[in-house]
C-alpha cells in the first residue's frame, strides 16, 4: 500500500485550526497557528501538501475587557470570499461533501486557500442551505460548545476530510493526523478500503493504519480529550453496520481502562508512527504511551511571516542590526499606542510575555515579588518596560480571573511600566516578537510541548528568558543566546537575572551608543532560531515520520 510522495499522490494533512492570516479567525492558539506555518513553508518548498480544516464564523474570537479586567468574548464577522477564500467546484458545480450523523447527512460546502507551488488549504463548511439550522451551526464555533458537538466537529474534519480528497481525485500517499480530532479518518479509510479494494475488515484496518500517521501536541488533560462510550456509539453504529462489524468492535481502538473513549488513544491506535513536538515531550510521551511507535520532531515556525526581512539583511553588521532593532520597537511601541491608547519610551529595555493565558503557563510569577519586580520597571536610571499578551479560553474561568488581577496591578502599583496588549494574535505577536528586547518564557516544567513563540523572537534576535521546557530544554542557554530561568525557583532567578546581567548587559554602550555585548547575544539568537524553521522540521516529518520516497 506504499505510495510514493508526488504531485499525484501528496501529504494530507489534517488538523482543526490553521493560523494562515491574522484576517481569518479559525484558529484558536498555538496548534492553529503551527498548522498554518506548517502549510506555508510546504508552499515555500513546493511540497506535494494538501491541508483539510473547518471554517468556523469568527464566533467568540474577540477579546473585550471591562475597566476592572473581566475578559468576555465578542464575535469577529469575516466574508470568506473577501479574505482570499474561493468555492470549489467540480464539473463546473459546487462541491458539496456528505457525512452521516446518526439518523441524518450533514452536507458541507467546500472552500479552498491556494497558496504556492500547488499547495491548499481546504476548509469544510455546514453553513449551507442543505442543512436545518441546528447542523449548520455545527462548524460555527471553535472548541465550543456541548460534548455531542464537539463528536460531531471531529467526524466532520475526519470523515469529511478523507471523502473531500476522493471527490477531489486526490490519492494521498500518506494522511498526517495533527493533533487528535481529525482521527475519525481512520472510520472513512477503513469503508474506503473495504469498498474500493474488496478488503475484509481487518485487511482495511490495518491498510488504514498503514497510511496514518500521528503528531501529539500536549500532555496536558484538556488537549487529550475523553468521551462517554455511549455518545461515540451513537454516531460509529452506522459506520459499524457499514462495515458490517459490531458497534463494540469499531470503537474498542480508542477505549481507556477507564471505559472512557480518548481521543489521543484512538489516533495512537490508528496510526503506525507517532511524533512528539520536541525531545523532552517526546520522552514524556513514551513514558506515557510506552506502547507505540514514537520519534521526535520539534516543531519549527514559519520563517516569512515571523522573521522582519531587515533583520536577515542586517544581521552581519553590529550597527545596522541595532539600528534595525530600534526602529522595530518603535514600530510596536506605536501599535500599541494604536490598539491601547498607551505609549511607551522605546528606548527602555522591553520585556514581553505573550501566549495563551492558561494555568499551567505561570504568568503570575512574573509578580510573586512586587517590590523587587517594580523596583526593577521603575528604576530612573535602567528603566524596564513589561509587555503581555494573551487570552483566556472562554471557558476557563481561573484563566479569566488571573488576567483580572494582572490587569488591576497594571492600572495600579505597575501603571506607567507595564501595559496589556488585547487580542493576541498573529499581528499581534509579530509586532512583539520583533519589538522587544527579551523574550519570557515560565511554564510549569514538563506541561509545555513545545511553545513556538520563543522561536519566533530568537528569528529576530530577541533573546530568550525561559524555563527549559519544550523546545527550550534542548538549547544549551548559558547568556551567549539567552538565559535559563530556575524551573523551581522560577521567580527570584528571573529577578536576579535581570538584575545582575540583562539589564546591566543592555544598557552598557560604546561610544557610538550601541550595545555592543548585547547585539553579540542578538547574532547568536538569530543562528540559534535558524536552526528551528518549518523547512527543517517539514524535512524532517518526511526522514522521520512519513519515511516515504519523493518523486
Amino acid at each position: 500500500m506504499n505510495t510514493t510522495i508526488s504531485k499525484q499522490h501528496p501529504i494530507a494533512y489534517l488538523c482543526a485550526e490553521y493560523g494562515v492570516a491574522t484576517e481569518l479567525p479559525i484558529y484558536a492558539g498555538g496548534l492553529g497557528v503551527l498548522a498554518g506555518d506548517t502549510v506555508k513553508a510546504a508552499a515555500d518548498m513546493a511540497m506535494p501538501f494538501v491541508a483539510v480544516g473547518l471554517l468556523y464564523r469568527g464566533h467568540g474570537v474577540v477579546q473585550h475587557l471591562s475597566p476592572e479586567g473581566l475578559q468576555t468574548e465578542g464575535d469577529y464577522y469575516f466574508d470568506p470570499l473577501e479574505n482570499g477564500l474561493e468555492h470549489v467546484y467540480v464539473d463546473e458545480e459546487p462541491l458539496f461533501i456528505k457525512v452521516h450523523l446518526t439518523e441524518l447527512d450533514v452536507w458541507l460546502r467546500v472552500w479552498r486557500k491556494d497558496l504556492d507551488n500547488g499547495v491548499s488549504l481546504y476548509l469544510l463548511d455546514s453553513e449551507t442551505d442543505q442543512n436545518e439550522l441546528v447542523e449548520r451551526d455545527i462548524t460555527q464555533v471553535l472548541y465550543s460548545g456541548t460534548q455531542e458537538n464537539l463528536i460531531k466537529q471531529q467526524l466532520i474534519l475526519g470523515i469529511g476530510g478523507v471523502k473531500l480528497f476522493s471527490k477531489l481525485g486526490i490519492t494521498p500517499s500518506v494522511y498526517h493526523i495533527n493533533e487528535g480530532r481529525p482521527a475519525f479518518a481512520h472510520w472513512q479509510l477503513i469503508r474506503m478500503y473495504m469498498d474500493d479494494h474488496g478488503m475484509n475488515y481487518e485487511e482495511a484496518k490495518e491498510a488504514a493504519i498503514e497510511k496514518t500517521v500521528y503528531t501529539n501536541h500536549t500532555l496536558v488533560a484538556a488537549g487529550n480529550q475523553s468521551y462517554p462510550p455511549e455518545l461515540i456509539k451513537m454516531y460509529s453504529k452506522y459506520y459499524a453496520n457499514k462495515m458490517g462489524i459490531s458497534n463494540d468492535t469499531l470503537i474498542e481502538s480508542g477505549l481507556e481502562e477507564n471505559g472512557q473513549f480518548s481521543v489521543t488513544r484512538f489516533a495512537l491506535n490508528t496510526s503506525r508512527k507517532a511524533n512528539g513536538v520536541s525531545s523532552l515531550h517526546t520522552e514524556l510521551s513514551k513514558k506515557l504511551w510506552p506502547q507505540y511507535n514514537w520519534v521526535n520532531i520539534t516543531n519549527g515556525v514559519h520563517r516569512g511571516t515571523w522573521q522582519h526581512p531587515d533583520i536577515q539583511k542586517n544581521f552581519h553588521d553590529n550597527e545596522k542590526l541595532w539600528n534595525t532593532h530600534m526602529a522595530l520597537k518603535k514600530e510596536t511601541m506605536q501599535f500599541i499606542q494604536k490598539q491601547t491608547g498607551f505609549g511607551y519610551d522605546e528606548r527602555k529595555l522591553v520585556l514581553g510575555w505573550a501566549r495563551r493565558l492558561a494555568g499551567y503557563k505561570q504568568l503570575p510569577i512574573l509578580f510573586s515579588d512586587l517590590a523587587r519586580i517594580k523596583a526593577l520597571l521603575q528604576n530612573e536610571q535602567r528603566p524596564v518596560q513589561l509587555l503581555i499578551s494573551g487570552k483566556a479560553h472562554m471557558g476557563d474561568t481561573a484563566g479569566k480571573q488571573m488576567l483580572q488581577e494582572v490587569i488591576e496591578l497594571f492600572s495600579t502599583e505597575l501603571a506607567g511600566s507595564a501595559l496589556f496588549v488585547p487580542n493576541y494574535n498573529i499581528e499581534v505577536a509579530q509586532h512583539l516578537t520583533r519589538g522587544v528586547d527579551v523574550w519570557l518564557n515560565t511554564p510549569e516544567l514538563g506541561k509545555e510541548a513545545c511553545g513556538t513563540s520563543g522561536m519566533k523572537a530568537t528569528l529576530n534576535g530577541v533573546p530568550n528568558c525561559t524555563v527549559a521546557d519544550g523546545w527550550a530544554e534542548e538549547v544549551r542557554w548559558d547568556g551567549t543566546q539567552g538565559w535559563q530561568l530556575d524551573h523551581i525557583d522560577t521567580a527570584n532567578s528571573l529577578y536576579t537575572l535581570l538584575e545582575q546581567t540583562i539589564v546591566p548587559k543592555y544598557y552598557s554602550r560604546n561610544t557610538h551608543g550601541i550595545p555592543v555585548e548585547w547585539t553579540s547575544v542578538m547574532k547568536n539568537a538569530i543562528r540559534l532560531g535558524e536552526e528551528y524553521t518549518g523547512e527543517r522540521m517539514l524535512n524532517q516529518y518526511a526522514d522521520r515520520l512519513y519515511v516515504k520516497t519523493f518523486d
